[in-house]
């Protein structure tokens, strides 16, 4: 917390021991750490009720991702349905961008194996 070191505290308690006698020295170490005591709960109050208030804002936020992922879950351990010849199996979908690239590949052949490829 604070960057003191062994004798910055000795000069600090040699001059407490000077200005409040070795009498009325041990009350005051009690009261300070009374103090220092309510500090740190009042300190760690407020961090609790902070990550309480951050916590309730994002629980909406939360509770939607987790059912997006419950989703995805569920739909990848669904089966998936067979070909068969009443119901063919379904066709992944292209997008325009992708469909009309792949609309200009003409197909040619491989000289060694004389396999049809396609290219550019």
């Amino acid at each position: 917390m604070f960057d003191l070191g062994i004798q910055e505290i000795a000069v600090v308690f040699i001059i407490a021991l000077i200005v409040y006698g070795p009498k009325n020295l041990p009350e005051m170490g009690r009261t300070i750490g009374k103090y220092i005591s309510m500090f740190k709960r009042m300190v760690s109050d407020v961090k609790r009720q902070v990550d309480l208030e951050l916590y309730e804002h994002n629980d909406p936020i939360k509770a939607e991702i987790e059912k997006i992922n419950r989703e995805a879950m569920e739909s990848m351990q669904r089966p998936q349905p067979e070909a068969t010849p009443d119901n063919p199996a379904p066709k992944a979908e292209k997008s325009a961008p992708e469909a009309e690239k792949h609309a200009n590949i003409t197909p040619q052949e491989n000289p060694k194996e004389g396999i049809p490829i396609h290219g550019k």
